[in-house]
């Protein structure tokens, strides 16, 4: 096989490998995993983020210096956010997928809200 076919091969087969790892997290287990604990990681721009979700429904949103407190839910497919400033107090629900101990979570359209540590 010529060096680049072989490159191209190895390519595929990494990222298949990479994306077969790369799962969708349950709605019932981000209401029984995140409940009472604190995410830590990075909105997609980069700025150093963490949540926390209560169980009475209330949550702490800061994202660099920005800080926010709003309320939260489990949806049919992930979770849902109301923050008291960001967006303007619209909800907004988001999937999330697990890949190793990194989570990442997805907007409605599927771009990157933020990337958190699994708080499992």
């Amino acid at each position: 096989m010529p060096p680049m076919t072989r490159l191209s091969a190895l390519s595929l087969l990494m990222l298949s490998s990479v994306h077969a790892q790369d799962t969708e997290v349950p709605a019932r287990e981000i209401g029984e995993s995140w409940t009472g604990k604190t995410l830590s990681g990075s909105t997609a721009q980069g700025a150093t983020a963490s949540m926390q979700f209560q169980a009475d429904g209330t949550a702490v949103l800061q994202a660099g210096r920005m800080r926010d407190t709003g309320t939260w839910r489990v949806s049919e497919s992930g979770y849902c956010t109301t923050w008291k400033t960001v967006r303007a107090g619209e909800e907004r629900c988001f999937t999330v997928r697990r890949a190793g101990n990194r989570l990442t979570v997805l907007n409605p359209d599927g771009s990157v809200s933020g990337y958190f540590n699994d708080p499992r």
